[in-house]
Parts: C-alpha cells; sequence; structure tokens
C-alpha cells in the first residue's frame, strides 16, 4: 500500500492525467468539428476518428509510463534505498549507477555522498581505534600501579559504596565487593568524623587529605587511614581512602611506653633506695662497723638490681624494634635468582623453593656480601644456595668447597653498610633487626653459611582469569535510595545464589549441605566476587541426594556448620538484593537456620522462575535448563546440580531476563517483586 502511494503511484497518476486529459481534448475537438460540418457530413466519421485518436493517445502515455518508470521511478527509490541503507549501515560497495544511467548526474553525486560518508566512518573509525588503544593502556597502567600499592586503596562514591579497589585492600579488609558499602569492612564513626573534618576544610579553601585511625569491622585490626574527594569541575563524584596496617606499630608503640613506664618505675623505687641508704650513712658518719657494712651490702644490691633492670628492658626494647624492621613473604627463589644474576655462573641452586618472613632486599644485600668476602679467596670453588625448612625456621645455606670462613671474617664483612638506599644501616644492623644470627660452620673442605629465618605461609596464587575485577567507576552514577522499590533493576546490586541439600523437607530435618553465589553489579557478572563453601549438616547425606549433586559424606567433613557458613553468607550478600530459581526453596532452609546462624535474612528476594513466568506465559517450561537453552546458556553437565554451577547459570540467565523486563515496561524492583507476586498464585500448582 505504501508503495502505491508512493513516488511510482504518483508518477502513474500523472499519466493518467495527462492521458485522461488528452483524450478529452481529442473528443472536444471532434464534437466542436461535427457540430460544424454540414449536414450532409457522417457523424460516424467524427466517431471513428476519435476513438482512434483516444486510443493512440492513451497506448502513447502507457508506453511514455512505462518508460519512465523503468528509467525514472525505479532509479530514483533504488538510489534513495541505497542512500538509506548505507546511512544506517557501514557498508562500503559503491552504488550501481547503471540502473541510474538516465538521471544525468544524480547517480555519481549519491556514489560521491556515499564515498564522503565511508571516508568520513573510516576516519572516525580510527580515531575511535587510537583513542581506544591509548585508553586501554592507561587503563592497564592504572590497574597495574594501583593493583600493586603497598598501602591499600578504595574509591568510594559519594554515599560511600565501593567503586574500585587495588590488591593489598582486598588482602586487608577481606571479601572487598563493588557496590558494597564501605560501613561493612571499616567501622564508620572514624571515617564519618574524617569526612565531617574534610568537609570543614575544603569550606575554609583547604583541599589536603584527612587523616584517621579506625578499625577493621571486626575490631581485630588497626588501619591508619586518609581520606581526600574526588572532586571535578565543582562536583563531588566520591572520595579515595588509602590506608596501612598500623595493628602491629600500634602494639610496639604501646609496649614501648609499657617498657618506658615499668622502668621509669622499677628505676625511681631502687634509687629511692640508695638515696634513703646514702642519708643514713651521711648522718650517722660514726655508724659502726657492722651497721655500715650492711648498709653497702644493701646499695650493692640495689646497684645489681637496677643494673639487671637496665638488661632486662633493654633487651624487651630490642625485641619490640626488632619488629619493626619491614617484613613480608618472600620466596627463597626471589634471592637466589638475584644472587645467580649478580654472579653469572657462580651459583647453584639446591633444594626445594621455601617462603621466608624477612625484609627480602635486606637479606639479599647480606647474603651477597658475604658472598663477595667468601669470592675474594679463589681457592673456594663449587658454590651452592639451599633453603632448608628446620621446625619454624628455614635456613638459608651457602655453601662452598675450600678454605673455612671464620667467625671473625663474617663479623668484618657484615660490619659494613648493606646498601645506600639503607644510609648507616649495616649487615649487623638487619641481623639485628630480623632477631637472628649467621655462622660458619663446616668438615673437611665443605663448609657452609647458616643464616636462619621465621618461614612464612607460602603466597596465594590464582589464575589470571580468576583474578577480581577490581573496578566498575559507572557506579558512582547511581544512588540507592531508602524506598528500594521505586529503586530502577539497572542501578540495583544482585546476589544470585543456590544451595544444594540433603533432600527436598526443610521442615523434616533436611539440611543445606553447599551454599553458593556470585554477585552482580551494574549489569556485570563478578566472576572474581563469588561465595563457595561446603556446609555440615550434622547428619547423613543420603546416597540419593549424592547422586545428584555429588556431595559425600566425606567430602563435608571439617566444612564450616550452618551457623558459621550462613553468617559469611550473609556478610555476602550485604546491600544486595537475593536471586535464585525457585527461591522459596532455598530461602526457607534459610529462613529456618535463621535463630542458629543469628543473621536475618531479610533481603529483597527475586526468583528467576516467577520472572519466566511473566516473560514466557504462554509457556509452562520454566524449569533452569529450559531457561538455559532459551537463552543460549551453556551448562557444562558435570556443574549441572551443582550449588556454584546452577548458580553461574542462573545469573547469566537473570542478566537477559533484566534486558527483557526492561522492554516489558518492568524497571523498577517495586514493579519486578509485583509482576513475580501475580504469577506466583499460579505457578504454585506447576511442576518446576
Amino acid at each position: 500500500m505504501r508503495e502505491r502511494l508512493g513516488l511510482r503511484a504518483r508518477f502513474a497518476l500523472f499519466f493518467v492525467a495527462l492521458a485522461l486529459g488528452g483524450a478529452g481534448a481529442v473528443i472536444a475537438g471532434l464534437w466542436w468539428g461535427a457540430s460544424r460540418a454540414g449536414a450532409g457530413v457522417p457523424v460516424d466519421s467524427f466517431i471513428i476518428a476519435g476513438v482512434a485518436g483516444v486510443a493512440g493517445l492513451s497506448g502513447l502515455a502507457v508506453w511514455v509510463a512505462f518508460l519512465f518508470d523503468e528509467n525514472v521511478a525505479k532509479p530514483i527509490l533504488a538510489l534513495a534505498s541505497d542512500l538509506n541503507t548505507r546511512a544506517q549501515a557501514d557498508i562500503d560497495i559503491d552504488i550501481d549507477q547503471e540502473r541510474a544511467r538516465y538521471l544525468g548526474a544524480l547517480a555519481p553525486a549519491a556514489n560521491a555522498i556515499h564515498q564522503a560518508l565511508a571516508e568520513t566512518r573510516a576516519a572516525q573509525d580510527r580515531l575511535i581505534e587510537e583513542e581506544t588503544a591509548r585508553l586501554n593502556s592507561e587503563k592497564a597502567l592504572f590497574a597495574v600501579l594501583l593493583r600493586d600499592l603497598a598501602e591499600g586503596v578504595v574509591v568510594a562514591t559519594p554515599d560511600l559504596r565501593v567503586m574500585l579497589y587495588n590488591r593489598e585492600a582486598h588482602g586487608l579488609l577481606g571479601n572487598l565487593g563493588l557496590g558494597r558499602p564501605l560501613s561493612g569492612f571499616l567501622r564508620p564513626e572514624p571515617l564519618t568524623h574524617a569526612l565531617s573534618r574534610l568537609e570543614a576544610r575544603l569550606a575554609r579553601g583547604q583541599d589536603e587529605a584527612e587523616s584517621f585511625l579506625t578499625a577493621s569491622i571486626d575490631g581485630n585490626k588497626m588501619f591508619l587511614a586518609r581520606v581526600s574527594p574526588v572532586i571535578n569541575n565543582g562536583e563531588r563524584h566520591g572520595y579515595v581512602v588509602i590506608f596501612h596496617d598500623a595493628t602491629e606499630d600500634l602494639e610496639a608503640h604501646a609496649e614501648r611506653d609499657h617498657l618506658f613506664n615499668a622502668l621509669l618505675e622499677r628505676v625511681r623505687r631502687r634509687t629511692a633506695a640508695l638515696n634513703m641508704v646514702l642519708d643514713v650513712l651521711h648522718a650517722d658518719p660514726d655508724m659502726d662497723v657492722t651497721s655500715q657494712s650492711m648498709f653497702r651490702h644493701a646499695m650493692r644490691d640495689e646497684v645489681a638490681e637496677m643494673s639487671a633492670t637496665l638488661s632486662e628492658m633493654s633487651a624487651r626494647h630490642e625485641e619490640a624494634l626488632a619488629r619493626h624492621w619491614p617484613m613480608s613473604s618472600v620466596a627463597s627463589s626471589d634471592i637466589f635468582d638475584a644472587m645467580k644474576a649478580r654472579h653469572d655462573r657462580v651459583f647453584k641452586v639446591e633444594g626445594e623453593e621455601q617462603f621466608l618472613k624477612c625484609d627480602g632486599f635486606a637479606i639479599l644485600e647480606l647474603t651477597d656480601m658475604i658472598a663477595r668476602g667468601l669470592l675474594a679467596d679463589p681457592a673456594r670453588h663449587s658454590f651452592t644456595l639451599r633453603a632448608e625448612p628446620q621446625g619454624k625456621e628455614i635456613w638459608l645455606i651457602l655453601g662452598w668447597t675450600g678454605p673455612e670462613a671464620t667467625d671473625g671474617m663474617l663479623e668484618r664483612w657484615i660490619k659494613e653498610p648493606l646498601s645506600e638506599g639503607y644510609g648507616q644501616y649495616s649487615g649487623r644492623d638487619a641481623l639485628d633487626g630480623h632477631r637472628t644470627e649467621v655462622w660458619s660452620e663446616g668438615h673437611g673442605d665443605d663448609h657452609r653459611m647458616v643464616l636462619p629465618l621465621l618461614a612464612a605461609q607460602a603466597r596465594a596464587l590464582t589464575p589470571v582469569d580468576a583474578r577480581p575485577e577490581f573496578y566498575d567507576f559507572n557506579l558512582s552514577q547511581n544512588t540507592i535510595d531508602a524506598d528500594l522499590a521505586d529503586q530502577k533493576l539497572s542501578e540495583l546490586s544482585f546476589v544470585v545464589f543456590d544451595t544444594e541439600t540433603t533432600g527436598l523437607t526443610p521442615r523434616q530435618g533436611d539440611e543445606i549441605v553447599q551454599i553458593a553465589g556470585v554477585r552482580i553489579v551494574n549489569g556485570r557478572i563478578l566472576k572474581g566476587e563469588v561465595f563457595d563453601t561446603l556446609v555440615d549438616p550434622k547428619r547423613n547425606i543420603p546416597a540419593a541426594s549424592t547422586a545428584v549433586h555429588h556431595i559425600s559424606n566425606e567430602m563435608i567433613v571439617g566444612a564450616p556448620q550452618i551457623a558459621q557458613a550462613g553468617r559469611d553468607f550473609h556478610d555476602f550478600c550485604q546491600g544486595a538484593v537475593l536471586v535464585a530459581h525457585n527461591a522459596p526453596f532455598d530461602m526457607t532452609f534459610l529462613k529456618l537456620k535463621e535463630t542458629q546462624i543469628g543473621r536475618t535474612f531479610d533481603q529483597p528476594v527475586l526468583c528467576t522462575v516467577l520472572l519466566s513466568a511473566v516473560l514466557f506465559d504462554h509457556s509452562s517450561q520454566h524449569t533452569l535448563d529450559a531457561l538455559a537453552e532459551r537463552f543460549g546458556v551453556l551448562i557444562p553437565p558435570e556443574l549441572r546440580h551443582t550449588a556454584m554451577g546452577d548458580t553461574q547459570a542462573t545469573a547469566e540467565v537473570f542478566l537477559h531476563m533484566l534486558r527483557l523486563l526492561e522492554a516489558e515496561g518492568v524497571t523498577t524492583l517495586g514493579e519486578a517483586i509485583t509482576a513475580a507476586n501475580r504469577m506466583a498464585q499460579i505457578r504454585k500448582m506447576q511442576n518446576y
């Protein structure tokens, strides 16, 4: 219909009107001629001439109209279609000018427009590619720098939700998550007070960072932190909080204060006693010999006690100072590789890699200092390096064949400064700081230098694709309202979860044996922010249940019970909407255990079964397998009916549902819950 009323239809009507007008003119002319003719002129001749003229004129009009349609109307429409297609899609093929050969310069002009558009698009694509490459390079550099900072860094939104964090922050605060409130990890009062001081500073035109001391939410760690605002064009976009663990520093400071006070008190008592004895002796110069001997003995006792006190306090003070030397977990291979690089083809590394708690650079410099002393005598050869476990210690062993190294030699070597970077600190200072000693021992021509250091746990290394996604800058654009019902689904954080159980009847004694969850923030599944734990149900797992989820009685030995696992999961769900497939089943198990857990699961809950019924009310297939097939989500067979496998699949299905719900006009949490509740009564009678 639209085509008939388009350009071709208009041209056709034009030629119809032209034919009718010509026919009318012919008929009118013949009628006028017949009326002027004499009575003897036959009228039939005029009629025949009129019919012939009208027929010829009509045929000519049809023929011209056909040629016009083929060579003008259709090519014009084809050009319009080609131009419109190229305006909407990126097509590089030139427009066919042969079809529009009778349109003069119109077809070349259309091709020129197409080529200009293609060149503009190509230039834009090049600019976008260059800018994207630059941004990706800066992003990668920023991510590496931020990740490897020695201090914890958290960037928070104006309402203090986590927008960015680095690896150190994750290690210090534990289970950090994007979009979660910072108050779930740090005591909020010191931070709030620091922000108040910061606002006062900004009002005075001062933009310096505000320092504060705070504690972890469990109170086990103390952090020295500073907070700065993120301001752009006068608008507040959030805050940067940088902090480090000050627990040991504060403990050492308190211990030094205690030592000083104890020393002061004990010395004061001894001094007072000495003063008293001296006063007595001075007051009675003629005192008998026996009494004088007694008082002198008392003075010697007091001096001896004072000397012992000073020695004890000095030792305790040195021990406290030793804890100030910067220690970290260092692999023995890091030290040995550096030694091999400094002394090409000299050292052979033996044994397995071990982990030490030490200042890696200081120990490297100390070992290198001794190695240079040993290498000064060419009679020494066959040098080896080895890290050997000895109880709670790891012994770094430098072995060689040849002349021994005496204690005097070792002491002379380690008295030299460690490195320019350590100023006047010597190798001896490094040993004292690590509360250790170095010695040489041997048998025959085989000798070794032994340096004991505290053992450390091996560093946990995770695959690259399992690292947390550390940042999401779009979070700053979302504001969580007090009334969650009006909050847009696209702005909420979700925890999609699943449980595996001993059976299907929680009120008849069945228990949870596994809980898994994954967070969704800003429409992204954060694969690094997952929760997955086995749970000891304190009862037998039936073989029929094990056949479904593959969790056996042997696997849950040593797993946490529901009280601990439930608390940990509740912490993981903080500030999020819960999502599950057939959520009432999983929530019933959790609700029945709230007393044991000590927490209430009062978060909003969405069920993907009910949401599926809202979106696909024409279908009765709402199982997880059916939804996965509908959305093209692959569930590996080995992961089906495992808590984490079903959780990941449900999360991907739920993301597809969010887009469909928005297209259906369901955009807020309240609307989603209302729509799901409408289907609840109907779906109760269905088999999921």
